[in-house]
């Protein structure tokens, strides 16, 4: 209101102040507001969409479901920033080609699983040799079960396999020394192959033992890939012409002549672009994948 001299006064000056700065304290309230809301939703949508691959799923969910990363700060484990499975019993059933496999983790990315039994007895070789490619066993896990598996087949993943093996101090010598030898800094690189379907390498079977008994040897003790049988391993002794790596009935690794009949689980990666549709893991509830 004007005064007698045709000015606005004071106090309406100030009420016209108060009354714009509570609007312009609504109008920030509700820009901070929907910003957030709009990150929160832009987060979500993140998740989901990173979600949709299996192995982003197991990573970005590894501590509620029980996967150990193996970074550098964790005590005698890989350090191959894999994500793994460790423990007597863990949440890691999946079903493919409707028949249960387990998850040993994800690594280099991939998720790599293990049939959860058997799919045959036999041995590695009739003719006397631990060569990985002129053995019988390679030839069955890359011919004949491979045939089993219809059009799920696209959704393995071709995978480097170090099949150079390891001494036959490894059932004495610690995990870690296992692994740099057969798949780590030690490895023979000249001694590789590229393929689908494989067997477990002795030191996958080592990190699968709770973490407490990283600093040891190889053991069964809390170790989930412990069945009670015994299975073959990918890995051959390379001090010898005619031994293989097996995991025995009492959990050990040992080893065993090429011509001895045990069983086989065959191993392999699934491809990167395999999605999670649900399942929380269990035996009862695997987990359920789609290309």
């Amino acid at each position: 209101m004007k005064n007698k001299n045709g000015f606005i006064s004071i106090s309406v000056v100030y009420s016209f102040f108060m009354v714009f700065l509570v609007l312009l304290l609504f109008i920030v309230n509700n820009l901070v507001s929907n910003r957030t809301l709009i990150n929160s939703i832009k987060d979500e949508i993140k998740d989901e969409i990173s979600d949709t691959t299996f192995s982003r799923y197991l990573i970005n969910h590894a501590s509620e479901l029980g996967l150990v990363h193996h970074n550098s700060s964790l005590t005698g484990g890989a350090e191959d920033n894999s994500y793994r499975y460790v423990g007597s019993n863990p949440n890691n059933y999946i079903l493919f080609n409707d028949e249960m496999y387990r998850i040993i983790g994800v690594i280099n990315d991939r998720v790599k699983v293990i049939k959860d039994s058997s799919v045959t007895a036999m041995a590695v070789s009739t003719s006397d040799t631990n060569y990985y490619v002129n053995a019988e066993i390679y030839s069955y896990l890359n011919t004949t079960f491979p045939n089993s598996l219809g059009t799920n087949i696209d959704l393995l993943a071709t995978s480097t396999y170090y099949i150079g093996g390891i001494t036959n101090n490894s059932t004495t010598d610690t995990i870690k020394t296992v692994y740099d030898n057969e798949v780590g800094e030690d490895r023979n690189n000249s001694t590789r192959i590229n393929t689908q379907v494989s067997l477990l390498y002795a030191s996958d079977y080592a990190y699968a033992t709770d973490t407490s008994n990283y600093n040891g040897h190889i053991t069964g003790s809390n170790n989930w890939l412990n069945n009670g049988t015994n299975y073959w391993t990918a890995s051959r002794v390379n001090t010898s012409n005619n031994q293989f790596f097996y995991i025995s009935s009492s959990g050990n690794l040992a080893i065993g002549n090429v011509a001895e009949t045990y069983q086989i689980r065959p191993v392999f990666s699934l491809v990167s672009t395999v999605r999670f549709v649900g399942g929380t893991g269990s035996s009862t509830d695997p987990y359920r994948i789609e290309g």
